[in-house]
C-alpha cells in the first residue's frame, strides 16, 4: 500500500513538473495607443512583448516585456528582409 501511494505521489510530482504555463493575449480588434510625448505608438501588447512603430519612419519594432529580458528592441522584418512598415 505504501508503494502505491509513493508511486502515485511521484507520478503526480513528475506530471506537475513537466507541465508549463503560457499566456498569450488574443486581440479581436486593433488596439492603438498614441502618446504625444513619445516617438513610438503602441500597436499590440502581450505578457511578454509589445509591438510598436516609430511615428515618423513607420518602422515596426517588438519590445521584450518579460521578467528576464525587459526592454530589448528588435526590428520586425518582411519576408524579403527589409524593415516592416506600419500601414493602416
Amino acid at each position: 500500500m505504501k508503494k502505491k501511494i509513493l508511486s502515485v505521489m511521484l507520478t503526480l510530482g513528475l506530471l506537475f513538473s513537466l507541465t508549463g504555463c503560457n499566456y498569450s493575449e488574443v486581440e479581436t480588434e486593433e488596439k492603438t495607443k498614441e502618446d504625444t510625448s513619445s516617438m513610438f505608438v503602441c500597436v499590440e501588447e502581450s505578457l511578454s512583448w509589445i509591438v510598436v512603430y516609430h511615428k515618423e519612419t513607420k518602422v515596426m519594432y517588438v519590445i521584450s516585456d518579460g521578467s528576464y529580458n525587459h526592454g530589448t528592441f528588435t526590428v520586425l522584418l518582411d519576408a524579403d528582409g527589409s524593415p516592416m512598415l506600419w500601414e493602416k
